[in-house]
């Protein structure tokens, strides 16, 4: 039996309940964005963090069952949101990226190197960063009625927050990987 089609360990499943627990915590902090509709929150740095750590499977696997469940109503998004209606707004495109980053930043990892910050940051700044703003560059422009390069200049203004999320991702990973031995699949 391959790698990708073991059935989850005990382990790997209490790696995914504590980045999901991670996740819906960092959702207590979100700072609003007057005029955006999204808030400038933490959760997206955990998100990254699963890619980074989990691998490309298992946080795939976390990063969906949180917007799953958040998807049936429970309120883990920032701000106690919740719910399909929340799938349908301006943060759409920014939970669609939340998916996307995870086999990004898996492959630029596998590809760049896990060894020292630097690699990390880029890794996470082009994993992270950069894809969840641009997956939700397409529902800001969406939802405010504008052109896509308008919801890319949006998008933009989350970018400098995101660079030092990506900053503490590199340095919190380069402190747990040697720790906490995940398993990455």
């Amino acid at each position: 039996m391959d790698k990708s089609t073991a059935p989850l360990t005990s382990r790997t499943i209490t790696q995914m309940g504590l980045f999901l627990a991670l996740i819906i915590v960092s959702g207590m902090f979100a700072l609003p964005v007057p005029g955006l509709g999204v808030p400038v929150v933490l959760q997206n740095m955990v998100i990254m963090l699963a890619g980074g750590l989990l691998g490309k499977k298992v946080g795939l696997l976390t990063n969906g069952l949180f917007l799953l469940l958040a998807f049936a109503g429970l309120p883990l998004l920032a701000g106690g949101r919740g719910g399909a209606a929340v799938f349908l707004s301006p943060s759409s495109g920014f939970l669609l990226g939340y998916l996307v980053c995870v086999p990004v930043i898996s492959s630029l990892s596998g590809w760049l190197g896990t060894q020292h910050f630097w690699q990390l940051f880029i890794v996470y700044v082009i994993g992270g960063a950069l894809c969840i703003n641009f997956f939700g560059s397409f529902s800001l422009a969406y939802y405010s009625h504008l052109s896509w390069v308008n919801g890319l200049k949006m998008a933009a203004a989350f970018v400098p927050l995101d660079m030092v999320k990506a900053a503490l991702a590199a340095w919190l990973q380069l402190r747990l990987q040697g720790i906490l031995h995940f398993e990455t699949k």
